[in-house]
């Protein structure tokens, strides 16, 4: 990668995304990084960083938006694309006007299809980071007959669902990549671990306050997370790059998740199949 970057940081305008964004634009000052969410931040504190706003929870907007941003960059491309939108809540399954659940919507189907969309405008030695919980997911915490959890949601399902689709979708894209044999661009699923942001602030009242102790007790600053998750993964992929693969797991240190389930193609066209037909569906509703 060259030291003149292109980052797109959807979820960007708070929390670890913020401050993934803002280190880039930090250790790359000749660098372009595009935050988004649905509001501008009251501090945009870097001259290279620039705010477009999107709901992510919204496939028909998400598509309008990625259109937006191969529009912008003209004959440029992104040398990141980084995922940190999502929301902590307790409320059960809750759909958008696309027939989605909001907590799905969120934590993964607008992330694969901010992928899709983005590809094209992708440098062939890209990084793709998807940041919720690279270590728990695995194929058996599927219920495989019901993957969007419209028969069976409960917040483990959904949690479980988001986390260990991810993981396939990441090896899926790898996969793809490795059949056209055009490009070298790495997708990560990456674990936080306990980061002292706002996200808490959609916990009921009654228990904030004891996450607030726990946040005192275990949590990292957003800038350290941060810092773990861009340099780990710098040097986790290229580990894995010199043994071929374009997919990878990584920790709350930066550091890779070992002994991670390899998915069997049938598994990966499962999960793809269903991921797609979501998304379009989405994309087709007029509600």
């Amino acid at each position: 990668m060259s030291t003149s970057l292109r980052a797109l940081v959807v979820g960007g305008t708070n929390g670890i995304g913020y401050a993934m964004a803002c280190r880039i634009a930090t250790d790359h000052t000749s660098s372009t990084v595009i935050i988004s969410g649905r509001n501008k931040p009251d501090k945009i504190p870097h001259p290279n960083i620039e705010f477009l706003a999107v709901d992510a929870s919204s496939m028909r907007q998400i598509k309008q938006y990625t259109g937006k941003i191969k529009t912008s960059l003209g004959d440029q491309k992104l040398d990141f694309l980084i995922m940190t939108q999502g929301i902590f809540t307790m409320a059960g399954r809750t759909e958008t006007a696309e027939g989605i659940d909001n907590k799905m919507a969120l934590h993964y189907y607008g992330k694969q299809l901010l992928i899709r969309e983005l590809l094209p405008v992708l440098q062939d030695d890209a990084r793709v980071i998807i940041v919720l919980d690279g270590k728990n997911g695995a194929p058996t915490k599927l219920e495989w007959k019901d993957l969007d959890l419209k028969r069976t949601y409960s917040l483990t399902s959904a949690a479980y669902h988001c986390i260990s689709m991810k993981d396939a979708i990441i090896q899926f894209y790898a996969a793809q990549q490795q059949q056209s044999g055009n490009s070298k661009r790495h997708f990560v699923h990456a674990f936080p671990g306990v980061v002292a942001s706002n996200i808490m602030a959609g916990l009921p009242w009654y228990l904030r306050g004891p996450a607030q102790v726990l946040m005192k007790m275990a949590a990292v600053s957003t800038d350290t997370c941060a810092e773990y998750l861009l340099t780990g993964t710098s040097e986790v992929t290229q580990t894995a790059e010199k043994d071929g693969r374009f997919w990878s797991n990584v920790d709350q240190k930066g550091r890779g998740v070992p002994d991670k389930v390899i998915w069997t193609d049938e598994q990966l066209k499962s999960v793809s199949d269903h991921t797609w037909g979501v998304i379009d569906s989405a994309l087709k509703c007029t509600a």
